[in-house]
């Protein structure tokens, strides 16, 4: 297992995938030897640098999962984005994963046959923290409004940053193809990028966004919920359908896990990331990353089915889909348990 390091890459959505999965994809073979006897089912997720705290925790600290190592254990594999992640998946390499919600309908559009069964973190109106995008506090920009000519610093094209820039700007009277200019930057390169003048607003999630605050000289220009005001599924965990037909028993003892984790993470927030932090998951300034704000999580690890269908709007309207996808078939909320 690589480690994961606190260097935030953005949950990116898909680019270019094939017209559909793989035939080993779809019959779910990744894990093929399944469970033998009374041994647990392996599960292989493809896994990210951050925001999966209460996901990783069931690995860290996998003593505290009630089921792990009874009915399933967990094989993390790091990946630094959606699509090296997708083709592993659709390579049968991994079962399923962790993924936003518009990388999750872009691929279903395009074909990959998959389910999201449980949130892990919400970008929320009311509750917990926004990607927030940043400029100098002396070049004065108060929205996105006064960026017109403005040079936007994003992850990636078509990732959730591109849509929140074009969705913000649009909402701010400014046409995204025109008035705005775009650079693609990792995101540890935002704030050097900022303060040297290559760009002028960059994107910063936690705990990137502390960092900067605490660094002094940016200031905050507009968020994610500035163009898209609701709550969005921003990361989720996806597993194939064949996967979960044939260990159904195993998907479900995980998502139990899962809501049993979130509840602590978020009733033991510091002694959480503190385990996090010894077991070198996440390497990153403890004092920053202990006390950082965080991503709204909810205990039960529910969707919000408004979300997905703003969301899908925006990408129809983007030219990223070309149509509809079947959102109930997309969203599994079976194994949910209050």
């Amino acid at each position: 297992m690589k480690r994961l390091t606190a260097g935030f890459v953005l949950i990116l959505l898909v680019g270019l995938l094939g017209a559909c999965g793989s035939d080993n994809q779809k019959d779910g073979k990744a894990s093929a030897e399944g469970k033998k006897g009374d041994e647990p089912v392996e599960i292989k997720l493809g896994v990210g640098y951050a925001t999966e705290e209460n996901l990783w925790l069931i690995k860290v600290a996998s003593d505290m999962a009630p089921n792990y190592g009874d009915k399933y254990t967990l094989d993390l594999q790091q990946f630094r984005a959606n699509t090296d992640r997708l083709n592993a998946y659709r390579a049968n390499q991994i079962d399923g994963g962790t993924l936003g919600q518009g990388a999750s309908i872009m691929s279903v559009a395009q074909g990959v046959d998959m389910k999201v069964v449980a949130n892990i973190a919400k970008e929320s109106m009311e509750e917990g923290f926004n990607s927030t995008f940043m400029g100098l506090e002396e070049a004065g920009y108060k929205s996105a409004a006064d960026l017109k000519g403005k040079t936007i610093g994003i992850p990636d094209f078509k990732s959730p940053s591109d849509m929140w820039v074009r969705s913000s700007v649009r909402a701010a009277g400014l046409n995204p193809d025109k008035d705005i200019n775009y650079a693609v930057l990792p995101i540890p390169a935002m704030e050097e990028a900022v303060r040297s003048g290559k760009i002028d607003v960059g994107m910063f999630p936690q705990p990137f966004y502390d960092m900067a605050k605490n660094s002094g000289d940016l200031d905050s220009v507009f968020s994610s919920k500035d163009g898209v005001p609701v709550e969005e599924d921003f990361l989720n965990l996806f597993l194939n359908p064949k996967f979960i037909e044939e260990n159904q028993e195993a998907v479900q003892a995980l998502v139990e896990d899962l809501q049993f984790m979130t509840q602590y993470y978020l009733e033991n927030t510091v002694e959480a990331r503190q385990i996090l932090l010894d077991a070198e998951f996440v390497l990153a300034e403890p004092k920053t990353y202990l006390n950082l704000t965080d991503y709204h999580r909810v205990t039960d690890v529910s969707f919000d089915r408004e979300g997905w269908n703003f969301v899908q709007e925006i990408l129809l309207k983007e030219g990223w889909i070309e149509q509809e996808i079947d959102l109930d078939a997309l969203v599994d909320t079976s194994f949910l348990r209050n």
